[in-house]
């Protein structure tokens, strides 16, 4: 006999938790007025039980119908995990209704903000394809039901596949691919990052300028969000890998369980900062198809490896792409840029350089530029949505170019620097006979697409 999927309920919290800094601000300024009152009262010696039970009184009856409203929301919000797709419905005036079909999906997550998690409570977090708004967040329910959710979710998408995808998405433990991250190596990584450097700076310049506040804030306020960024996201940072599925468990505010599956990693950057040369700390980061820029705070992390050895960097890159230690450690460049490059790129030229080879079947693509802050990037070519041949004005009369990589959106870029003009475009030539999607942009006089 067929059943039909049941409509679910998330906690009854969840209303009050979505907009948890107002609430909190609310019962802060009722608290804040109550005390004033009674401490006025003290000073005129005004002050009687009655009139503290009549104030008392009155802010408890606040707080409840407050959250009377939001038992109406919460009740007009349920969820349920169809046969072939995933359901979230709320709204008490408008109903909006979203789904995503299983074989849409594309990834799935646990997330844990910081006011639900004090009481035990997750949302279960559904990227699909589509674009960074396309994603749908179950929640809030209480962390091993999220767990559930989330197992629950894997074993639909993966029966829209076959029992091989099935026994990979289900398995429950995994080797580390990055043991647990130290939190003293998350923060020194983050201060010795020179926007930490440049705002820590900036920040001290009203003491020995007469520069005000007005001007330093705003340039602050650009700056520490992205500090926060670097060391909540490697809190305690760990990655397993469970068949072709990496599992990624991180945050300090908003503890977080990622998966990210090995066939929706289309490039990988390899970088390390310039005082991180200091310790011999790398960084990972990979472009995730139906993730989007990693500035979408709803997205998922793209740091595999938001700080650690060059062992481990070189292990992970391994570990999920089909290319081989000697590849990433000693590539065979096959274009350089030639030695009056250095006049547009006096630091970087003699470090810029691309390589195509074939891994495994794979044809891939490498990348090299920067000598102070160095930066790898690898892709497989079929991977690669556009080539885009750019030539400025002083590159023009130097005959040299730069072949740009579009990607799929992320934090990887890749670009073969200031090459000959004719390497440039026996490189795109090659490129040419790999499948690559078709996509005719907007003109501009100084680029030229190639597909």
């Amino acid at each position: 006999m067929n059943t039909v999927p049941r409509y679910r309920r998330v906690h009854r919290l969840t209303p009050l938790l979505r907009v948890w800094a107002g609430v909190a601000a609310i019962v802060t300024l009722i608290v804040f007025n109550f005390f004033t009152f009674v401490t006025d009262a003290l000073r005129e010696r005004d002050l009687t039980w009655a009139t503290i039970g009549q104030v008392a009184g009155g802010a408890g009856v606040a707080l409840f119908l407050v959250f009377l409203g939001s038992q109406v929301w919460w009740y007009r919000t349920t969820f349920r995990l169809g046969t072939d797709e995933v359901e979230l419905t709320r709204g008490v005036i408008s109903t909006k209704v979203r789904a995503a079909r299983y074989d849409r999906i594309q990834a799935v997550d646990v997330v844990e903000p910081l006011a639900p998690r004090l009481i035990g409570l997750a949302a279960v977090r559904v990227e699909a394809a589509g674009g960074s708004n396309s994603a749908i967040e179950i929640g809030y329910l209480p962390r091993t039901e999220a767990e559930n959710v989330r197992t629950e979710l894997l074993r639909k998408i993966a029966q829209q596949g076959t029992d091989e995808q099935l026994d990979t998405l289900t398995q429950t433990a995994g080797a580390y691919l990055v043991e647990p991250i130290p939190v003293a190596r998350s923060l020194a990584g983050a201060a010795l990052r020179l926007t930490t450097v440049f705002t820590v700076a900036w920040s001290f310049i009203p003491i020995f300028t007469e520069l005000t506040l007005a001007v330093i804030l705003p340039v602050l306020a650009g700056f520490i969000p992205q500090i926060w960024r670097q060391i909540d996201q490697s809190w305690r940072y760990t990655a397993t890998l469970d068949g072709d599925v990496v599992n990624l468990s991180y945050g300090l505010a908003n503890r977080r369980r990622q998966a990210v599956p090995l066939d929706r990693i289309h490039a990988i950057g390899l970088s390390q900062p310039v005082l991180w040369r200091i310790f011999g700390w790398w960084s990972v980061t990979v472009n995730i198809a139906g993730y989007g820029r990693e500035s979408n705070k709803q997205s998922g992390t793209s740091r595999l490896l938001p700080v650690g050895s060059y062992e481990q960097a070189v292990a992970l890159i391994e570990a999920i792409s089909p290319l081989t230690r000697t590849h990433i450690t000693e590539p065979d460049w096959d274009l350089r840029s030639p030695k009056h490059a250095r006049i547009p790129s006096p630091i970087d030229a003699s470090h810029q350089a691309v390589s195509l080879d074939l891994m495994g079947g794979i044809p891939m693509a490498t990348t090299r530029y920067g000598l102070l802050s160095r930066r790898f990037a690898f892709i497989e070519v079929p991977h690669i949505q556009e080539i885009t041949f750019r030539q400025g004005p002083i590159q023009r009369r130097l005959n040299l170019a730069h072949v740009r990589f579009e990607l799929v959106p992320g934090t990887v870029k890749m670009c073969a620097r200031d090459l000959a003009t004719s390497d440039a475009w026996a490189l795109i030539d090659e490129l040419r006979t790999r499948k690559l999607p078709p996509h005719t942009p907007p003109g501009n006089p100084n680029c030229r697409h190639a597909s």
